[in-house]
């Protein structure tokens, strides 16, 4: 019985431990900023300076822009979104550890 029960609460934490796109978006961002170049110009710099730099991220369109998703076997570790309003490009990256945030802020705010 104490196997059992042990074993169902390390999956229930594994499975909480979890993100998701949603779970990620909604923290507070790490980066965030606005830019004069299109939705998808800045999306295409961030993506290229991510890819060179080895990190696996999924692109999916939203409403009015781009997000760069990057996951790993823990769930999703960061979403950048960019959206374009009222003739403003504005982005957003948040994340769900801070240990790579440095890492992947730096091209977000070059490519602005």
């Amino acid at each position: 019985m104490k196997v059992r029960t042990a074993l169902s609460l390390t999956v229930l934490a594994a499975l909480t431990a979890c993100a998701n796109v949603k779970d990620v978006r909604e923290r507070d961002p790490v980066f965030y900023g606005s830019t004069q170049r299109s939705a998808e110009d800045y999306t295409n710099c961030v993506a290229e300076s991510w890819k060179n730099m080895g990190i696996n991220f999924e692109r999916k369109a939203v409403r009015n822009g781009f997000e760069l998703i990057q996951q790993d076997s823990m769930g999703v570790e960061a979403v950048l979104t960019t959206t374009h309003w009222k003739g403003k490009t504005e982005t957003r990256l948040s994340t769900r550890i801070a240990r790579r945030d440095q890492t992947i802020i730096e091209p977000a705010n070059l490519c602005l």
